[in-house]
C-alpha cells in the first residue's frame, strides 16, 4: 500500500497504484522527494527494485520503472539540490545514484538496468545509510551492508565521499575512490562474526559523524556454524558468544585525519579459536565512553534510524525482547528497564528505544524505551524532520498483526521546550 497523510487535516489517502509492478514488490523500504515528486521503492518479486513516483501537490501517482541493475534501496537525501539514494547492486557491490528526471517524466524507461538514474558512486557494499557530511554539506557519508550478505569480503563499513563538485556528483565520479572510515574488522575481533555486522542509521552532527551497527540475531551463529562444522559447542553457547548488541560510534575530522571514538560497546568480546574449539576474550581495541552495547539494552540489536532534531541528535533502535520472551519462551517475565529499576510490568521494558544526544560531551539520554507507548513497536524503522524544524516524524515496525496495537504506526513528535527540556 501507498498513502499520502495530511498533516493539517489528519486525513489519510490511499495512492497505491493499481499495476502489476505495485503488486509484485515485495515491500516498500525506501522513500523520498525533492521538490513535488515523491518516490516509493522496493525489490521486486522478480528481482530489480521498483520505482513508483508520486505528485506531492496532486497527491497522485505518476509513474513507475523496474531497475534490474538494484537489488536493493534503502535511504534517499537532499543534498545541494540533488536527490540521491543509496542502492545495492545485482552483481554484488553497491553504490550512490542521483535521479535526473523531471516531475512529468520521472523515468527513462529506455534505460531498464537504472531507470535513468545516474550512477555517481560504486562502493564496496549496499549503501544503506546516507548523510550530507561538513558544514557546507560538500561530502556525502554512507554507511553499508555487506552484499551479498555473510560473503567472504563483503562486509560493511562506513565510507566518505570525496569533495562534492559544484554540480553535485555525475557518473564521472562513479570510479572516485572513496575513504574508508570504518570497518567491523576493525572492532570485531571474531573474523566470523564480523562477516554479518551491518552499518546502521548515520548522521553529521556538531561537527562529528555519528553512526551505530546493525546485527540480526541468530545470523552470526550461522555463519559461525557453517564455517565452523566440527565445532562441538552447543548452539547456545555459539549463540551466546556470537551475538552482538548494537554499538555506537563517533568520528570526528573524518575528512582529514580522522579520530574514531565507541561511545557504547565493549572493550571485549568472545572470539573463537579453532585450535582449542572455545571462545576466548578478545580486546576490541577500543573503551566504550559512556556505556555498553545496544545503550546498556542487550535486546538493541539495530541502529535502525538516526536524525538531527531542533539541534540534538536521535538514535531509533529495534529491541527484540518481545519476540524473544513472547516467540521462543512463551512467556514475559517481569524484566527491569536498562538502568535496572524494575518496571513491575514486563510490557514497560518492550519496544524500541528512542535515545537522545543533547551535547557532544555527554552520554545520550533515553527519551523512550518502550515503543513510544507500544511496546509492540519494536523497531522506529525511520525518522525525518519536517521542513519547518517543528516536528520529528517516526515511522515505526511493528509486526504483531494478531495484538490489538499490531501495525506499523506513523508518530509525530515535538518536544515540550526546545530551549531546555525533553
Amino acid at each position: 500500500k501507498a498513502y499520502v497523510y495530511d498533516t493539517a487535516l489528519g486525513k489519510l489517502k490511499d495512492v497505491s497504484p493499481q499495476n502489476s509492478s505495485f503488486a509484485t514488490t515485495l515491500g516498500l523500504r525506501s522513500a523520498g522527494s525533492i521538490g513535488d515528486t515523491v518516490f516509493l521503492a522496493g525489490p521486486g518479486l522478480s528481482g530489480g527494485v521498483n520505482f513508483f513516483a508520486f505528485s506531492s501537490s496532486a497527491s497522485a501517482y505518476i509513474a513507475s520503472c523496474t531497475a534490474s541493475q538494484f537489488n536493493n534501496i534503502r535511504q534517499w537525501r537532499v543534498i545541494n539540490n540533488a536527490l540521491y539514494a543509496g542502492v545495492g547492486n545485482t552483481a554484488g557491490g553497491g553504490g550512490l545514484v542521483r535521479w535526473n528526471g523531471t516531475p512529468s517524466q520521472p523515468f527513462d524507461s529506455t534505460a531498464s538496468a537504472t531507470c535513468g538514474f545516474e550512477v555517481v558512486a560504486n562502493l564496496p557494499g549496499d549503501a544503506a545509510y546516507i548523510t550530507a557530511y561538513g558544514p557546507a554539506s560538500d561530502r556525502i557519508a554512507v554507511s553499508t551492508w555487506p552484499n551479498p550478505l555473510g560473503a567472504p569480503g563483503a562486509t560493511a563499513g562506513v565510507y566518505l565521499s570525496p569533495q562534492m563538485p559544484a554540480a553535485g556528483f555525475t557518473s564521472s565520479d562513479a570510479n572516485t575512490p572513496w575513504t574508508p572510515l570504518w570497518l567491523p574488522s576493525l572492532y570485531e575481533p571474531d573474523p566470523v562474526t564480523a562477516l554479518t555486522d551491518i552499518g546502521g542509521g548515520i548522521a553529521y552532527w556538531n561537527g562529528a559523524l555519528y553512526f551505530g551497527t546493525m546485527h540480526v540475531p541468530g545470523l552470526s551463529a550461522l555463519a559461525h556454524t557453517s564455517a565452523y562444522p566440527n565445532d562441538t559447542e552447543s548452539s547456545l553457547t555459539v549463540f551466546a558468544n556470537t551475538y552482538r548488541a548494537i554499538s555506537v560510534w563517533r568520528i570526528q575530522n573524518a575528512d582529514t585525519i580522522p579520530s574514531v571514538q565507541l561511545l557504547y560497546g565493549e572493550s571485549a568480546l568472545p572470539k573463537f579459536d579453532p585450535g582449542t574449539n572455545t571462545f576466548q576474550s578478545t580486546s576490541t581495541g577500543y573503551s566504550p565512553l559512556y556505556g555498553s552495547s545496544g545503550f546498556g539494552n542487550v535486546f538493541n540489536n539495530y541502529t535502525w534510524s538516526a536524525a538531527v532534531f531542533q539541534d540534538r541528535l536521535f538514535f531509533g533502535t529495534m529491541d527484540w525482547s518481545y519476540l524473544a520472551y513472547e516467540g521462543l519462551l512463551g512467556a514475559a517475565p517481569q524484566q527491569q528497564n536498562p538502568q535496572g529499576q524494575n518496571q513491575g510490568d514486563s510490557q514497560s521494558f518492550f519496544g524500541a528505544d528512542l535515545w537522545r544526544f543533547d551535547s557532544g560531551s555527554r552520554p545520550a539520554v533515553a527519551e523512550n524505551a518502550n515503543g513510544l507507548g507500544n511496546y509492540l513497536n519494536y523497531g522506529l524503522r525511520t525518522m525525518i524532520t519536517s521542513a519547518d524544524g517543528q516536528n520529528l516524524f517516526v515511522g515505526t515496525a511493528n509486526p504483531m498483526n494478531l495484538e490489538a496495537k499490531g501495525g506499523w504506526e506513523l508518530r509525530r513528535l515535538k518536544l515540550r521546550n526546545p530551549q531546555n527540556s525533553q
